[in-house]
């Protein structure tokens, strides 16, 4: 037998940029002026602290390049092996396999010294695995693009010079084509019709009127004004700068992804690795009929996808831009697919969203509804499902009723049909089940991809006849199988 190891192909030591130790120290200064604060200043003196900071940066920039002197990296065969640490060595080995999705991160100085951060989401990580901080911007971009084909079994011949001559390598990378770009005018809409922003003049009517009320605590009621004034746009500037000039493409069986305002952030996202689509509409968004979208992988397991860093899809779309985009994902629903809804009795139990309630099971995927404030919407593929189960609490069962919940990687509680009867929901649960195992056991019917031009076909005949050959395809299984499932 011939040793797979032996036979890789093994790059040469690879270090980081020259320049990452001055972009690190600059990190540490940043957090020591915090901690220092205006007390400080007022208690040590300005000199003093400025010699402290100084002399600080200047062990921090020491440190950091020691540190980089002793970090590494080198790819053998389809593993990437990254090694550092000064007092305690640290090698760490991430098969590709394990890999969901590659970003490029650009902070505002290094957009200015034109270099970027490496992150890599894998399997079972919390966070980004092993992030390489920095890299040449055309070095990082043919690392990711060789990373992306080693993980996807594809062209793995791609050398390391290449990835490390910096003249043409963004030139030479094949340009996505353009699915979604969200205007900054949208974008900055979409922001103010929020409800933290609506609570804004309230917020401040209360603050106003305690501070006429009880004028002896002015100082706390104007500390009070800014304070809830502050939290409350905060969370929305730093969504708008985050998600600013959003950018979706599509290239070969990727979705890309590029954002950002001080910090640019380019995502790739093979199709094959997403594990759920969650569309949701929330209550001020409806007359505009804006719709927000975001993605789960197993790169995330652990978190939420709206905690991850890769977790936006579509920040503010049209119903057709996310039609667009689901069409792509998956070929059997848009975002006005009808859903099966509870029975009338669910109203015992959710008297105010049963009607918003509902699910449905499409030829590639399950769908399922909820929510009646914001509206939600999740779409799983069946071959990302890992389990299935039926839950019935003591008021359901007095009601004869049952939820169904999805289990899947990455979107833990994400897909549930909720208050379903008893019989329909262990009907759907074993349904559920075959057409999991049905997915998983031809993998090639979802490497299919829907070729751009076909989106633009108004007859829609190829998913017509997708569609049909998986129902036949199921039936036969179905046939063949009966005498040995059960529910």
């Amino acid at each position: 037998m011939t040793d797979l190891r032996a036979t890789a192909t093994v790059d040469k030591r690879q270090r980081l940029h020259p320049l990452s130790p001055i972009l690190r120290s600059l990190k540490t200064i940043g957090v020591i002026i915090a901690a220092i604060s205006w007390q400080g200043f007022d208690q040590f003196g300005v000199y003093t602290v400025l010699i402290g900071i100084a002399v600080a940066a200047f062990a921090g920039l020491v440190w950091s390049w020691i540190a980089w002197h002793f970090m590494g990296y080198t790819i053998i065969g389809t593993e990437l092996h990254i090694s550092d640490g000064v007092i305690s060595r640290r090698h760490r080995t991430i098969p590709l396999q394990r890999l969901q999705s590659v970003e490029v991160v650009q902070p505002f100085v290094g957009r200015i010294l034109g270099l970027a951060e490496l992150r890599c989401e894998v399997v079972g990580a919390a966070k980004a695995e092993a992030p390489l901080a920095y890299l040449a911007l055309p070095q990082a971009q043919a690392l990711r693009k060789r990373l992306l084909a080693l993980a996807s079994g594809g062209d793995t011949e791609i050398s390391e010079d290449s990835a490390h001559d910096t003249s043409d390598s963004h030139s030479r990378e094949e340009k996505p084509a353009t699915l979604v770009s969200v205007p900054v005018k949208r974008l900055i809409q979409s922001q103010l019709l929020t409800v933290n922003v609506f609570f804004i003049p309230f917020a401040t009517a209360a603050t106003i009127a305690m501070f006429w009320w009880q004028p002896d605590l002015s100082l706390i009621g104007i500390g009070g004004l800014i304070a809830a004034t502050a939290g409350v746009l905060l969370a929305p500037i730093r969504k708008a700068m985050v998600d600013y000039d959003f950018t979706l493409g599509y290239s070969a069986n990727r979705f890309r992804i590029r954002k950002g305002l001080t910090e640019r952030t380019t995502q790739t996202l093979p199709l094959n690795r997403i594990t759920a689509v969650t569309l949701r509409w929330p209550l001020l968004w409806r007359k505009p009929r804006w719709v927000s979208s975001t993605v789960a992988h197993a790169g995330q397991t652990g978190q939420s996808s709206a905690q991850s860093s890769g977790g936006t899809l579509l920040p503010v779309a049209t119903h057709d831009e996310a039609d667009r985009v689901l069409a792509l994902a998956f070929d059997s629903v848009t975002a006005s697919t009808v859903v099966s809804p509870v029975p009338r009795r669910a109203r015992w139990l959710a008297p105010f969203g049963w009607r918003y309630l509902g699910a449905e099971l499409a030829s590639t995927v399950f769908v399922t509804r909820y929510g009646r404030v914001t509206r939600t919407m999740v779409v799983v593929p069946y071959e990302r499902i890992q389990s299935v189960r039926v839950v019935q609490g003591r008021l359901q069962r007095v009601l004869n009723v049952a939820t169904v919940h999805v289990d899947i990687a990455g979107g833990a509680g994400l897909a549930r049909a909720e208050h379903r009867d008893a019989e329909d929901a262990l009907h759907m649960a074993q349904m559920l089940r075959d057409n999991a195992r049905e997915a998983a056991a031809a993998p090639e019917r979802r490497a299919q991809l829907v070729d751009l031009a076909e989106l633009d076909r108004p007859d829609g005949s190829h998913r017509e006849h997708d569609e049909d050959r998986c129902q036949t395809e199921r039936g036969d299984e179905q046939r063949d199988d009966a005498g040995g499932r059960h529910s």
